[in-house]
């Protein structure tokens, strides 16, 4: 057997998966942004609550999922590096896009065509960082990973209330005079401005990021259908309890982060401007270090005998965030919210960046970018697309009521959160088996 070769010099691995990160953060920005953006859009064109749900979510998940499985399959097989930097390139101008179309159809369509530049975020990112890192050190890269989910939320909230108070005063709802366009809504800036630097990173990527040796190859495996066919059948339970479970508590962080900043502006009286500072302070602090502590918890799982510990990290972070951001939007103060919301967000990044590391640790090389792409149809369409949707749909036809938003959160994310939860616990014995039928060699 021709021995694998040595995995780049540690210093080079974290410097690309910090370049990662940094187009991660880009398009976690353009994915949550129409959230913060969402009352002075409102304002200015009139969309009810069900249709920015479609904008927020489901035209971004729909399309995410859709082209998720070729460009998976594409990941596996071709150069990652070179595909990951055109995605984020394509994400990017969809993004200032946005902000050049003023109607419900012409949002859904941009909102679209970010998630057709997403669709290559996940398996290029997932199979490179199983290349560029040994097993002992996946669940903490894996975690840093999905750091940049929180700061793109703090970013986002923190840098988009400073930039919308800047250009667009307190409600966000004034013009800006953009070089080229004129007058222009503040939103419509914001999308533009977000946008064209996103294509940062991509050149970052293009110019500096190396395509690793792939390792963790399966004997005797070339990655064709009939074998992903074949490891699809023979892992289905813990597939199927891993992609739905982390799916409807996604659903439930994906309803409740776009609606925060509304809740914020109906219930509590406050402005966006106001929200986004002290949210993207205290939310985003507590994603950083729910993203790094989640390697650790998943290492001192495994440290005490347990092989499954990446789910168990899992597992741990659905049931905390889910009983933590349930009671979150009934507080009765505004302070109290985003407190609420910050000590919840302590469990927010265990169960997407576990749950990327569990798929790793069971999906031979050569199929793992198309196994991790069925992860995001699964939990694109379920959580990412139908969490804003269905919360907006609460509001307006359960409660009838645009000032009991925060009824509808809790409802939505208890309920899909804790049967998620129970489905990650079911998880627990498949996955173990998966393991054992693990083939690759395991070497630190």
């Amino acid at each position: 057997m021709t021995p694998e070769p040595a995995y780049p010099r540690p210093a080079y691995a974290w410097y690309c998966l910090g370049v990662i990160c940094f187009a991660y953060l880009f398009g976690f920005m353009d994915r949550i942004i129409v959230g913060l953006l969402t009352p002075a859009i409102q304002a200015d064109i009139g969309l009810s609550d069900s249709q920015m749900g479609f904008i927020q979510g489901l035209a971004f998940a729909l399309f995410y999922t859709l082209f998720g499985l070729p460009l998976g399959w594409l990941a596996d097989r071709g150069n990652r590096k070179w595909l990951l930097a055109a995605g984020t390139a394509v994400w990017s101008l969809m993004t200032a896009g946005a902000g050049l179309v003023r109607s419900f159809t012409g949002l859904f369509a941009m909102r679209a065509g970010v998630g057709v530049g997403e669709a290559t975020l996940n398996p290029c990112a997932t199979s490179l960082i199983g290349d560029y890192f040994p097993p002992k050190d996946r669940p903490k890269a894996f975690g840093i990973y999905t750091m940049a989910t929180a700061l793109g939320t703090g970013v986002t909230y923190l840098g988009g209330g400073l930039v919308i108070g800047f250009i667009g005063g307190p409600t966000g709802g004034n013009s800006f005079d953009m070089p080229g366009l004129g007058l222009i809504p503040a939103w419509q800036a914001v999308f533009i401005i977000i946008g064209l630097a996103g294509l940062v990173p991509a050149l970052m990527i293009a110019l500096t990021v190396r395509e690793p040796a792939r390792r963790d190859l399966a004997a005797a495996q070339q990655g064709n259908w009939a074998e992903a066919k074949a490891f699809i059948r023979q892992n289905r339970s813990t597939l199927l309890c891993h992609h739905f479970g982390v799916a409807l508590i996604v659903l439930a962080v994906y309803g409740w982060v776009n609606w925060l900043p509304t809740l914020f502006v109906r219930v509590h009286g406050w402005t966006i401007k106001d929200f986004s500072i002290w949210y993207g302070i205290a939310g985003g602090t507590a994603g950083i270090v729910s993203a790094i502590a989640s390697g650790y918890v998943a290492n001192w799982f495994k440290a005490r005998g347990h092989a499954d510990g990446t789910m168990r990290t899992v597992l741990v972070g659905g049931i905390g965030l889910t009983l933590g951001t349930t009671i979150a939007p009934l507080l009765p103060s505004p302070e109290l919210v985003i407190l609420g919301y910050a000590v919840a967000g302590v469990f927010t990044n265990f169960p997407p960046a576990q749950a990327l590391a569990a798929v790793a640790e069971i999906t031979p090389n050569q199929l793992r970018g198309f196994v991790t792409s069925l992860y995001i149809l699964v939990v694109g369409i379920a959580g990412a697309g139908f969490g804003p949707v269905v919360m907006g749909w609460v509001t307006d036809y359960v409660f009838e009521d645009r000032l009991k938003v925060h009824y509808s959160m809790a409802l939505v994310t208890f309920v899909m959160g804790m049967i998620g939860s129970w489905l990650i616990a079911r998880s627990l014995g498949p996955y173990r088996e998966s393991l054992a039928r693990v083939t690759w060699t395991k070497a630190d």
